[in-house]
């Protein structure tokens, strides 16, 4: 998921830290399912990494509020806000977009679903929720459902920025529950996407966000141990629940507000270096691991052809694809946001 170091918000450590947890996590997830499909009997730690994606949601909705509350009600403020947010996230989901469109069409006996029909190219690059051949709501690039969400979040932020803040705080609420209840009613069409209940664990960031601007930071090692612990008693006892919400949303809150809240001085300090290399290259890292994976997979079914080190597999794919997510930021991520940073957009009045 994108970073935001970049674009204005406090550079938190916190944050940065998330992103780069969540990151990894979604990696280290694929990286098993990938060895399952690899090695029969392989089995996964009973725990669901891609709960990553949860806390990217929730981090999204509290940097979003953090970074651009102050474009509230302001003449352009929507304006400026979505051309940041395009700029930012947009081109690199492009460019590897194309490069999984190049995959489908090079290797397709290779990919689990190699949908590259029209629509659902035209689809991906608008980040329009359309059902691919198997009735998923996954673009070309699979992960890429994930950035639909993002966009979304984004137009619901962008018009509740037309109102004063705390009317728009009203107003983006009103939307997201509007979205979720006509889910709730739908049978058909993209409200089917759009609705689900994840979408409020973007409101769920934005609520945290309102906190943290009133109550601030207040490092302490106990409570941040137990709102950690909390997360993890919370996952063990809602893994019955059907709602993904509350099976992972709920305890990425509790991860998430320990961190945001409660991380200690000294981890924070000890942890800042690893803290920005990660949460900068958490957006490469997680649009770029499907190809590393794929490469590091190749590789390494022809070192080891039966299967007897899978675990070997998950460990070494894992650790490549975070040093490959930081030279692909390096190389391809960080020269174009030098490139928009020189084309500044204009402040609202």
């Amino acid at each position: 998921m994108p970073s935001t170091a970049q674009t204005g918000t406090p550079h938190l450590v916190s944050v940065q830290l998330l992103r780069a947890i969540a990151a990894a996590a979604v990696v280290f997830e694929h990286a098993q399912a990938e060895a399952g499909q690899t090695v029969e009997g392989f089995h996964h730690i009973p725990f669901d990494f891609g709960i990553g994606v949860d806390i990217f949601f929730i981090i999204s909705g509290f940097v979003m509020w953090l970074s651009s509350s102050h474009l509230f009600g302001q003449p352009g403020g929507a304006k400026l806000f979505l051309i940041k947010r395009f700029q930012r996230v947009v081109p690199l989901y492009w460019l590897y977009t194309l490069g999984m469109l190049a995959a489908i069409w090079l290797l397709p006996d290779k990919l689990n679903n190699p949908d590259a029909s029209p629509l659902m190219v035209l689809s991906s690059f608008i980040f329009y929720p359309y059902p691919n051949m198997i009735g998923q709501y996954t673009p070309v690039l699979a992960l890429g459902w994930t950035l639909n969400y993002e966009m979304f979040f984004y137009a619901l932020f962008a018009i509740a920025l037309l109102f004063p803040r705390r009317l728009g705080f009203g107003v983006l609420s009103a939307l997201i529950l509007g979205f979720v209840t006509l889910w709730a009613v739908t049978s058909s069409g993209p409200v089917l996407f759009w609705g689900r209940p994840i979408i409020l664990e973007f409101l769920i960031g934005v609520i945290l966000a309102r906190l943290y601007l009133e109550a601030g930071h207040k490092p302490n090692l106990i409570l941040f141990a137990g709102f950690v612990a909390l997360a993890f008693i919370a996952y063990w006892l809602l893994q019955g629940s059907d709602s993904r919400l509350i099976r992972l949303g709920i305890p990425s809150a509790f991860f998430a507000s320990a961190f945001i809240f409660f991380l200690p001085g000294r981890l924070s300090g000890a942890l800042s270096g690893i803290a920005k290399v990660g949460g900068d290259s958490s957006y490469t890292l997680y649009l770029s691991h499907p190809f590393t994976l794929a490469v590091v997979k190749i590789i390494w079914t022809k070192l080891d052809p039966a299967g007897a080190h899978p675990w070997a597999y998950v460990w070494a794919a894992t650790l490549i694809c975070v040093l490959a997510g930081y030279v692909l930021y390096l190389l391809i991520e960080k020269p174009l946001l030098r490139l928009w940073k020189r084309k500044p957009a204009a402040q609202p009045a």
